[in-house]
Parts: structure tokens; C-alpha cells; sequence
């Protein structure tokens, strides 16, 4: 089974994370080739939900973005310095903050977060042979 992985430093602004999520998702699609472009929508939002929490509230020095493919298994671990744990919020409908648990748990296959002596690492994982991560865009929008 063929296995890629790339890690990127992310620099702790949201230019910081926007522009490691881009660098990430070139790498995955390269190796993904021939997929729908489609097909990794989902897991570029939870990368950019991930890396928007590290800058965030991840505390001082930079993060770190890992993406691994193993055959059809697709994973993103984001590593910041901060030891607290991300959790739920009930936001206001209008806060632009919040959702981004939500996000992830609605996207992704499994994902979780391991504490580690200088900080923590959330990660998400995506299944890409079970079913396209964009499949779950329309039930997230059509919530009328």
C-alpha cells in the first residue's frame, strides 16, 4: 500500500493557516490523481477548520499541518503548543465563531484530539474509497 505524507510549519495568523491549508490540499490532490476535484471538498474544510482552531487558540510559536494518505485513508493532524482541549460551543446563529467542532464532526470519518507534553495535535480522518467527502455537503446545507 502506498503511503504519502507531507508535514508544514503554519505560522500562527490566518494568512498563516490559509496558505498551509492551500500548500496541503495541492499535495493531496497530486496524489489523489485523477480524482473528482469534488471528492476532497470536505476535507479541505475540516484541514481549514483545523488549522483556523490552531491559530486561534493553539497559544504562541507556530503550528504544524500533517497530511497522510495510506491507500484510501485520508488524515490531517493539526499540532499546536496549547494543552487546552477544543470543545462545543453554543454560539449565537450570527457569531462567526463556533461551529468549527461541528464541522469537523459532520465531515470527517473520525476525528479527535491527543494531548501530548507540549501541547496537542487534533486530527481528522476521511475514508475517500467509502464514500466522497462532498456527499455530506448537501445534507449540511439543506437543514430547513
Amino acid at each position: 500500500m502506498e503511503v504519502h505524507e507531507v508535514t508544514l510549519p503554519v505560522t500562527g495568523t490566518p494568512e498563516g493557516a490559509a496558505r498551509a491549508r492551500r500548500t496541503v490540499m495541492d499535495k493531496v490532490s497530486g496524489w489523489r490523481r485523477g480524482a473528482v476535484t469534488g471528492d476532497l471538498h470536505g476535507a479541505e474544510t475540516v484541514a481549514g477548520e483545523l488549522l483556523a482552531n490552531a491559530v486561534l487558540h493553539g497559544g504562541a510559536g507556530t503550528a504544524s499541518i500533517t497530511a497522510r494518505l495510506r491507500g484510501d485513508r485520508l488524515r490531517f493532524e493539526v499540532r499546536d503548543q496549547s494543552a487546552a482541549v477544543p470543545r462545543n460551543r453554543a454560539g449565537h446563529p450570527d457569531a462567526e465563531h463556533g461551529r468549527g467542532l461541528l464541522i469537523i464532526a459532520a465531515l470527517a470519518d473520525e476525528h479527535g484530539v491527543e494531548q501530548g507534553s507540549s501541547g496537542k495535535s487534533c486530527w481528522a480522518e476521511f475514508d475517500l474509497a467509502a464514500h466522497p467527502t462532498s456527499s455530506v455537503f448537501p445534507q449540511l446545507l439543506d437543514r430547513s
